[in-house]
């Protein structure tokens, strides 16, 4: 098509610059700059034709071969054991032969008594991860009620391949060996099993010394429930800084009324919400007056944590300390109505108090009733009541009225 319009082009002269039969220099120029121009363009258009489909095509087919999520097994786990060791490899120590070893080779060829036995060539053979996790694999065969002693002793970097599930069956007596362990840990993301260590040690009645304590003070602090109060006396005030929402959630309130002070001594220079964050994970070693001075800094505390308060603390706050503590979280003490100890302080409230909170709690004191406690009349004639235990109600003001006039 184009060849033939340049043809006629050159015949007839499509040009001013020249005539019919005449062409000349300019417009044989012109025709050649239009066929290269319309040339590309049909190029372009052809070449577009036959690539989208094309990038289409391979869009759909690579969106079919994405790769499933692969699974990887633990080699240790898989079945190469089930073959034999071949002759003349059978490991008799422990050496950087064993580095060329296949992985089904090492489960074949090397004994989980030899490797017990040799822990420190193990921890000195710079074995790769894989190596070394079926190593484990054979000693936990081994040793499935828990590494004993003598192995804990040598395990050095091996510990940064247990897990707290591992730790959890030893029996750790030795305060070197914890100390040793800690020192291979620090640095890296051991808080779970230092956690269970030290949990593990102090089982058995083991006593931490301030060097130990110092050493700890480097991991995230969910091992302070563990420490006797003596114990947690002697920890360093910076710890609690780490300390995070679940961390004492195990501890006792013993072990509270300690660290309690200990923070608020550490936070002292903060306020309001921002101290709140701090402190709440403390509260449950607050007394009643520190409740109540926290109620002057507004905050408003969540259900969860006035759970976690010392029954004893919050107990003789009254209603209007109570609703002024929770604030927005106020209703949660209907969800808690049935449970103590929600349950024993409405008890102890006046019925037309609650029933001011607009929350629907019962269980309060009705008008004209006077609750008497007869726990100090059973203590002076040893003879249980028969009431039950705590407080009973007695109508008052117009019986006592009836036996005056009377």
């Amino acid at each position: 098509m184009v060849w033939a319009q340049m043809t006629m082009a050159l015949q007839c002269g499509q040009s001013p610059l020249g005539s019919c039969g005449t062409p000349t220099h300019g417009s044989l120029l012109l025709l050649l700059l239009r066929w290269v121009l319309l040339s590309s363009a049909q190029t372009a258009d052809a070449r577009q034709g036959i690539m989208t489909p094309w990038r289409q095509r391979s869009s759909q087919d690579l969106s079919r071969q994405q790769p499933e999520p692969t699974v990887i097994l633990s080699r240790a786990l898989q079945s190469t054991e089930k073959k034999a060791c071949p002759p003349g490899k059978e490991a008799q120590v422990v050496d950087e032969n064993l580095i060329f070893y296949e992985e089904w080779e090492l489960e074949a060829c090397v004994d989980g008594a030899l490797l017990a036995k040799q822990m420190d060539r193990v921890n000195a053979v710079p074995f790769t991860y894989q190596q070394l996790d079926i190593f484990k694999h054979k000693l936990d065969k081994l040793y499935p009620q828990g590494y004993p002693e003598s192995l804990i002793r040598q395990l050095s970097y091996f510990f940064l391949g247990v897990t707290p599930e591992d730790i959890h069956k030893w029996n750790v007596t030795s305060l070197e060996t914890v100390k040793s362990l800690l020192k291979v840990s620090n640095g890296r993301k051991m808080d779970a099993q230092v956690a269970a260590l030290i949990a593990r040690y102090l089982i058995g009645e083991g006593q931490l010394d301030i060097a130990t304590l110092d050493m700890l003070a480097g991991f995230r602090p969910t091992y302070l429930c563990f420490l006797s109060p003596e114990q947690l006396g002697s920890v360093q005030p910076d710890v609690v800084w780490a300390v995070g929402p679940q961390d004492l959630d195990m501890c006792r309130p013993l072990q509270m009324d300690v660290l309690y002070p200990k923070a608020r001594i550490a936070f002292q220079n903060m306020s309001g919400s921002e101290y709140f964050a701090r402190i709440k994970p403390f509260l449950g070693g607050a007394s009643t007056e520190d409740l109540r001075a926290l109620i002057q800094q507004n905050i408003s505390m969540d259900m969860a944590t006035f759970k976690k308060l010392q029954k004893e603390a919050w107990m003789p706050m009254t209603i209007a300390e109570v609703q002024k503590l929770l604030g927005p979280n106020l209703a949660g003490l209907k969800v808690e109505e049935g449970n103590s100890p929600v349950r024993d302080w409405i008890f102890k409230q006046r019925q037309d108090d609650l029933d001011s909170l607009g929350l629907g709690l019962h269980g309060g004191i009705p008008n004209g009733y006077l609750v008497l406690d007869l726990n100090f009349r059973e203590a002076l004639s040893g003879v249980p009541h028969l009431f039950g235990p705590g407080s009973t109600l007695t109508v008052i003001p117009s019986l006592l009225l009836a036996l005056i006039l009377n």
